[in-house]
């Protein structure tokens, strides 16, 4: 190109303009002006790709956190402590699968409705506004519905009615959080509706929590015995980049004396340790109260304890005590939901069949038990009554452990009522016990325990063995008080007064 020739004007007019400020703002200057002034329009919102959004994941989220995200395996599970940034993760992870798959529906469950919302519904509202997703939020409701269609439902799991909600549905992800202190069984939760509902998409199913204090149940399983083929991920606060100074903060409170790093609570809550607190352990029982046969050769008396129940499981508990023994022994145990007063009333003759109780005792705690209660003795005529109930049933328990303390109740290994004492526990206050956990059965126990005799127990003198020193002692004063019986009766008879007496042959005397 051929060299511009200029004037000497135009060349100085050049220079007097470079020299001046650029006023002029570019398109994204001014966008970012009004957002900051005034926000982002609902209507003129711009949505970020996908892939800039997993850009962004990677930039915020820790490598442990990653790992579980990113972690293929359709079950897995991570055990945290607290502050270890688990529910950020999950917050990432169910805005990742939304936005992946259009028209997906991914859940999201907490203890309670509540609990889910507080945890991580204003945390999703974060990402939106961070991320400019574009999402929908139903307050009511508790879904979340992003531009693709897909949809996150926010929801509890506190009884079996909030489980009903659940069934019928078909998500492509399912969280659980804080899944070893939920009140269901959650392997219930996962194997009758979880499951069927993540089939059609193949879809992952993702546990999470902290520790809890009963060393039991399905999370426990998981992650500390390793059953049912999950893959586990654990980290700890220690891991969080972001809690440096939280993570001081408790170091200053171990050196201080506040923190006591040999306590379970902080085994569970700063190092992520399945410490079991016998503390809190309602039933106390040991390998002292188990056994695996009845024994033999023994008139066994049997008592029947019942806790009833409709939504909850009517448990069934059958007793059995004898005076040669002291102990009292836990012979069958059965409970199931939704039993209707027929199908109680039917099992109870079944079980009277085979073991003619002495007493049956039923939990009376409202009026509907009552009538029931009263219908059953009338209609069997079998020994039927109400359990006494005490206003202090913690003191009831405290008797109860004595006796499990002395190894004088035993219970089958691996039962469904050793199973609830492992897991039942007391609330905070240690005043009631916490509605988290089961007690049907444990309740039922109670009862047959109250109405058992096997105190009454008096050990009995064994006879010495044959040929031993002991053995021809017993002989000698055997003989010696037989024959100071006799010389008692020869002596104390006044023949003047009472008579030379009869004989045998006397008797025939005509």
């Amino acid at each position: 190109m051929a060299k511009q020739n200029l004037t000497p004007q135009t060349k100085a007019r050049r220079k007097a303009l470079a020299r001046k400020p650029n006023l002029a703002l570019t398109g994204r200057e001014v966008l970012e002006a009004t957002v900051g002034r005034f926000g982002i329009p609902e209507k003129t919102r711009t949505i970020r790709k996908t892939s800039d959004i997993t850009l962004n994941f990677k930039r915020h989220l820790f490598p442990e956190q990653l790992a579980f995200i990113n972690d293929p395996a359709k079950r897995k599970a991570a055990l945290c402590t607290r502050r270890a940034g688990k529910s950020f993760a999950v917050s990432r992870y169910l805005i990742q699968e939304a936005l992946d798959n259009p028209e997906t529906l991914c859940v999201y469950i907490a203890r309670t409705r509540e609990a889910a919302k507080r945890i991580l519904w204003n945390m999703l509202k974060q990402a939106d506004k961070q991320y400019r997703l574009g999402i929908k939020f139903n307050n009511a409701t508790l879904i979340a519905r992003f531009p693709n269609g897909s949809e996150i439902i926010f929801t509890g799991a506190n009884d079996s009615s909030d489980v009903d909600k659940l069934r019928g549905a078909a998500f492509s992800l399912a969280v659980l959080d804080e899944a070893a202190f939920f009140n269901i069984n959650v392997k219930e939760l996962v194997r009758d509706v979880l499951s069927p509902a993540l089939l059609d998409s193949d879809g992952t199913l993702a546990m999470i929590s902290t520790p809890s204090e009963v060393c039991a149940g399905f999370f426990f399983d998981i992650t500390q015995l390793e059953k049912y083929g999950y893959s586990t991920h654990e980290w700890s606060i220690k891991n969080n980049p972001y809690m440096t100074q939280a993570v001081a903060a408790i170091d200053r409170d171990v050196r201080a004396g506040i923190l006591n790093p040999t306590e379970p609570s902080y085994k569970r809550e700063y190092e992520g340790l399945w410490v079991k607190d016998d503390r809190s352990i309602v039933y106390k029982y040991s390998d002292v109260n188990l056994y695996d046969e009845l024994p033999e050769n023994c008139f066994w008396e049997y008592i029947m304890g019942i806790d009833l129940g409709y939504h909850d499981p009517t448990a069934f508990i059958i007793a059995a005590f004898s005076d040669d023994h002291e102990e009292l022994f836990i012979v069958e145990q059965f409970k199931k939901k939704n039993m209707l007063t027929s199908d109680v009333e039917a099992l109870i003759r079944e079980y009277q069949t085979h073991f003619n109780f002495s007493k049956i005792v039923i939990d009376t705690g409202g009026g509907a038990s009552r009538m029931v209660l009263e219908t059953f003795k009338e209609r069997t005529a079998l020994p039927i009554e109400p359990a006494k109930k005490s206003g202090d049933k913690v003191g009831l328990i405290t008797m109860m452990n004595a006796d499990l303390a002395r190894g004088l109740i035993k219970v089958k290994e691996n039962s469904e009522l050793t199973d609830e004492w492992d897991k039942l526990q007391y609330n905070i206050a240690g005043t009631h016990e916490d509605k988290r956990f089961d007690n049907h059965l444990s309740d039922a126990a109670l009862y047959a325990w109250m109405e058992s005799r096997h105190f009454l127990y008096e050990e009995k003198v064994k006879a010495p063995k044959f040929g031993t020193a002991e053995y021809y002692k017993k002989m000698e004063d055997d003989m010696e008080e037989r024959l100071l019986r006799q010389q008692d009766e020869e002596e104390g008879h006044d023949g003047d007064l009472w008579g030379i007496g009869y004989s045998s042959e006397d008797a025939f005397y005509n």
